[in-house]
């Protein structure tokens, strides 16, 4: 699906992009699978209601999690008051994922 008709996705992607210059961002709509739940009412598989946002920003060095999330909820603040219903966070620092890559070997 083109992000032309997903404005929501669209404007997360922008928003993020632009406020924490990511290094990693994956937005995945799963606004499907609240059928018939606050936020998404109908059900509908283009609702963008319901978001998991996973960013890997070297924006976030220093920082704890609650401050990270507060970045990312005040980029997102007016689709957070007009659209989206609930969006799930994982804010990382490239320095973490590089950690956890060399604690797995």
């Amino acid at each position: 699906m083109a992000n032309l008709v997903r404005p929501m996705y669209s404007a997360i992607e922008k928003k993020l992009a632009e406020a924490l210059r990511p290094i990693q961002l994956k937005i995945i709509d799963e606004s499907h699978l609240h059928a018939g739940h606050s936020g998404n009412p109908t059900g509908a598989s283009d609702a963008e209601s319901h978001f998991r946002v996973e960013v890997v920003s070297d924006e976030f060095t220093g920082k704890s999690m609650v401050q990270r999330h507060r970045m990312v909820y005040s980029t997102l603040d007016a689709e957070m008051k007009e659209h989206i219903h609930a969006l799930a966070l994982k804010t990382k620092t490239p320095e973490e994922i590089e950690a956890k890559k060399a604690s797995k070997h």
